[in-house]
Parts: C-alpha cells; sequence; structure tokens
C-alpha cells in the first residue's frame, strides 16, 4: 500500500513538472521567436536558431529535441496553422523552409534545404523547400535538398528518403523515394 502512494505521488508529481516545462518552454518561444501564432505550444528542449527567423502560425505542437537551425544568416523558417512537429525532428532553414497548414511531420524526420557538393567545408548551395497544405511525412524520413516541393496532401512513407519533388496527393515511400500510389482527393460539399 506504500509503495502505490509513493508510486502515485511520484507520477503526480511528474506531471506537474512536465506541464510546469511545457508552460515555461511556450512562453520562452513565444517571447523570442519572430512570429507565434495563438495556442501554440513547445515542448522543453526545442532549439530555433536564430529565432528572429523563424514564424510559428496558430495551434502547433512541437515536441522536445526538435531543432530548427541555418548556416546562412538569411536562413527562414515559416510554420502554418494547427501544424504539429514530433519528437527529435531536424529542419534546416539555410535555404529557407516554408511549413503548410495541418502538416504532420513525424519522429526524426530530418529536412535539408541546403548542399554543400563534394566539399563539406564549401559555401552552402541555397535550395528553398516548400511543403505544401496536409502533407504528412512518415517517421525517420529524409528530405534530401534536391526535393524543394513536396505537394499539397502529400504522403512521405517512414524512412523514405526523398530526393526529387513530390507530387500534390502523391504516396512516396523506399530509397530513393518512388511515387507508390495516389491519395484520393477529398471532395468539398457545398
Amino acid at each position: 500500500m506504500l509503495s502505490n502512494l509513493i508510486s502515485g505521488t511520484t507520477h503526480a508529481v511528474g506531471a506537474v513538472l512536465r506541464r510546469v516545462g511545457l508552460q515555461c518552454a511556450t512562453a520562452y518561444h513565444h517571447a523570442t521567436l519572430a512570429q507565434v501564432g495563438g495556442g501554440t505550444r513547445f515542448h522543453p528542449r526545442v532549439r530555433l536558431h536564430p529565432a528572429r527567423n523563424v514564424v510559428f502560425g496558430r495551434d502547433c505542437y512541437v515536441w522536445r529535441g526538435t531543432c530548427a537551425a541555418t548556416e546562412h544568416p538569411q536562413g527562414t523558417l515559416r510554420v502554418g496553422d494547427r501544424v504539429e512537429i514530433n519528437r527529435d525532428v531536424h529542419l534546416d532553414m539555410t535555404g529557407g523552409l516554408v511549413i503548410g497548414d495541418d502538416v504532420l511531420i513525424s519522429e526524426g524526420v530530418v529536412i535539408y534545404t541546403h548542399d554543400h557538393g563534394l566539399d563539406p567545408r564549401a559555401q552552402p548551395s541555397l535550395c528553398p523547400k516548400v511543403i505544401g497544405p496536409d502533407v504528412w511525412i512518415g517517421m525517420r524520413a529524409v528530405i534530401l535538398p534536391n526535393c524543394r516541393n513536396i505537394g499539397a496532401g502529400a504522403l512521405i512513407g517512414a524512412g523514405a528518403i526523398v530526393t526529387r519533388d513530390v507530387p500534390a496527393h502523391a504516396i512516396v515511400a523506399g530509397n530513393p523515394a518512388r511515387q507508390i500510389g495516389q491519395k484520393p482527393q477529398m471532395q468539398v460539399m457545398a
């Protein structure tokens, strides 16, 4: 009985600490980023640098371990509304990255917007990237610089290595990623 009491108390204290951490991290990012829409929340250990080049829309959720950084002072990150970025995602914003509304980015995804060619010390070649609305990028997918556009409604399979543009509503998977299907387009009721 005593062990159940201690276990329950420990669980409750942990829940309170997680909630406080979420509130503190959210307040910090709301104060330091260029712009953050209402309802957007950040877990602790989210790194967005430089903060002045990052804009988030409304009602986004960013999990711990997410990192967005740039090798170029003009690199930017623009995130739409209702975007969820899961744990341990790396967003390279060197070439400029735009993420549309309602995008889901799963755990461990890596997105690159620059390339050094064959010399890792060379100046980065900037490769701007646009991820359209309603895209789902599966766990541990890698989006390489040559892919500059992921069309609206596309689905990127888990572990895919995306080397070229993805059409709207396409389903891609594999290494290198190839189109394996097409999502049905939703019809809007009048």
